[in-house]
């Protein structure tokens, strides 16, 4: 039996919108999910709980799930965020929300190579969201305009609250693993050599100039996050403590 070219078209525009149906159900449902559990995790952040060493505002959120590090803000933007770390797994909130479910978004978090306590550079990642949520915002301090009226981010680990001032922000990308080329992601703080290659680095790829300068010893962030206009793209932005 055969079967007009008609018929064929019709069969797979249902099909593309079934699954295109489908994929915006699980999106839509994903969203309402966390935006639940980042409603809940309000209410846990400021709980009436003690924890030794832990600043009462956070007591909360580590007595439910110990990965808790701390929280990361900037003041006129969707970012407002608790913040994890896994030490011996490095991707494991890239997909996992605050209570261990699956979660496209997943959760802001910490380098398993950075310890908050000593690193000279903390670095915290988080998905690129096309809403903005999570790092979708670090992408408008392409602006300069927009680095103007944020120049400070506030990243308050679970032991001491912590703000910062924006030092650069840049796109790159991350070199092949056979490829040579600086790797900011790996900059964790060492020795006048790394420091010096940090610094030349965000010289020669900053998008504009803050005129704020690092020295050794500053205690940096650097928030990294997807950027596309190449293969292996990122955007990130270096701040330092002040």
């Amino acid at each position: 039996m055969k079967i007009s070219l008609q018929k064929v078209i019709r069969i797979v525009s249902l099909t593309v919108f079934l699954v295109c149906l489908t994929l915006l159900a699980f999106y839509l449902i994903g969203d309402a999910r966390d935006a639940a559990a980042n409603k809940d995790i309000d209410k846990l952040k400021d709980a009436e709980v003690t924890v030794p060493d832990v600043l009462d505002e956070y007591a909360g959120l580590y007595a439910e799930n110990p990965d808790t590090i701390g929280w990361l803000k900037i003041d006129g933007t969707e970012l407002d965020n608790v913040v994890m770390f896994s030490r011996h797994d490095n991707e494991k909130y890239l997909h996992t929300d605050f209570y261990g479910n699956s979660s496209y978004r997943g959760c802001l978090f910490v380098d398993g190579w950075c310890d908050v306590l000593t690193s000279d550079n903390i670095i915290v990642y988080g998905h690129h969201m096309k809403d903005g949520s999570m790092f979708g915002v670090i992408v408008d301090y392409q602006s300069e305009e927009f680095y103007k009226q944020h120049k400070y981010i506030s990243f308050d680990t679970i032991y001491e609250k912590q703000t910062y001032e924006v030092v650069a922000a840049i796109q790159t990308e991350l070199p092949s693993d056979s490829a040579e080329g600086f790797r900011y992601n790996e900059y964790t703080g060492s020795d006048e050599k790394s420091f010096a290659e940090y610094v030349k680095f965000i010289g020669e790829n900053k998008l504009y100039d803050t005129r704020v300068q690092i020295s050794p010893g500053d205690k940096l962030l650097t928030l990294s996050t997807c950027a596309y206009h190449t293969e292996n793209g990122r955007f990130i932005v270096i701040a330092k403590k002040i």
